[in-house]
């Protein structure tokens, strides 16, 4: 079995050896083929090269043409999303004088894909990040302290809506219009669905009367629901008497002082966590 692949340059050179020998096109092509099988050139190739060698000369190295594009190392475009990762392929293009498609096909080499970014609901001065450092080091210590995770329930809120419309995508003519579909009305049938979790798993849900929203009574009743099914399903933590850690937001219903009663009635804790920090608090 052949081991050895030629390069491009020991093609050539074999050619010229032919064209010594005053062989045709066709006969050089033939012989290498034999040799080297799908590594020969084809036979087209073979001929440019004859009349390479008659008009020009036995130079088999490719030349830099005008507009060829340049080469660039991966970590050139790394550093460059490293300083600005929100850069345009265009953008990197032009930096690198290269072409587009060329960073096209490094960025997918390197494993990069184009993630939408989000909106936050609020940009943190240097104070709030600070403050954000600050805890988020306090509750590592903690937890190197004492594992407090499995401890840790949190919960969230979503609309569901009666009637999920899509915008669908469809293969048409260029002058033929795509299909239409109807915005969907922002005041249409929708209920809420209340989950809560913690590190097992999901431990209840809730879904309210279509349009109701959580406010502090339907909150603090959701709470003590939680303790009811909590008591259920991890019965062996009562028995510990391992103290609940709660993990919510600030959201008027999450801090009344209603609230605020149960939750100590129940003995729970409430996690620490920085303000406008939803990647902290979710």
């Amino acid at each position: 079995m052949l081991n050895f692949v030629p390069n491009k340059e020991h093609l050539r050179e074999v050619l010229i050896c032919d064209f010594i020998l005053k062989k045709s096109a066709a006969e050089s092509y033939c012989i290498p083929r034999e040799a080297y099988g799908e590594y020969a050139s084809s036979q087209d190739t073979c001929e440019r090269w004859f009349k390479c060698f008659k008009s020009v000369g036995f130079d088999v190295k490719d030349k830099e043409r005008p507009g060829q594009p340049k080469k660039f190392e991966n970590q050139q475009l790394q550093a460059l999303l490293d300083e600005d990762g929100c850069q345009t392929q265009k953008q990197l293009a032009e930096r690198l004088n290269v072409a587009q498609q060329t960073i096209s096909d490094h960025l997918q080499a390197m494993g990069k894909i184009l993630k939408e970014g989000k909106w936050v609901p609020h940009q943190q001065n240097e104070r709030q990040m600070e403050n954000r450092k600050v805890i988020s080091k306090m509750l590592l210590q903690q937890h190197e302290r004492k594992s407090f995770l499995h401890q840790i329930v949190t919960g969230n809120e979503k609309w569901i809506y009666f009637e999920n419309s899509k915008c669908t995508k469809s293969w048409v003519d260029p002058d033929q219009l795509s299909t239409l579909t109807a915005r969907p009305n922002h005041f249409r049938k929708k209920t809420m669905l209340c989950i809560w979790w913690d590190q097992e798993g999901v431990v209840c849900y809730e879904l309210l009367k279509p349009g109701e929203t959580v406010n502090t009574e339907c909150y603090q009743q959701q709470i003590i629901n939680l303790n009811h099914s909590l008591i259920m399903k991890q019965p062996e933590c009562a028995r510990r008497h391992s103290k609940v850690i709660l993990l919510h937001d600030d959201t008027p219903s999450h801090t009344s002082k209603p609230l605020k009663d149960t939750l100590k009635d129940l003995a729970w804790e409430v996690l620490t966590h920085p303000l406008y920090s939803p990647d902290l608090s979710q």
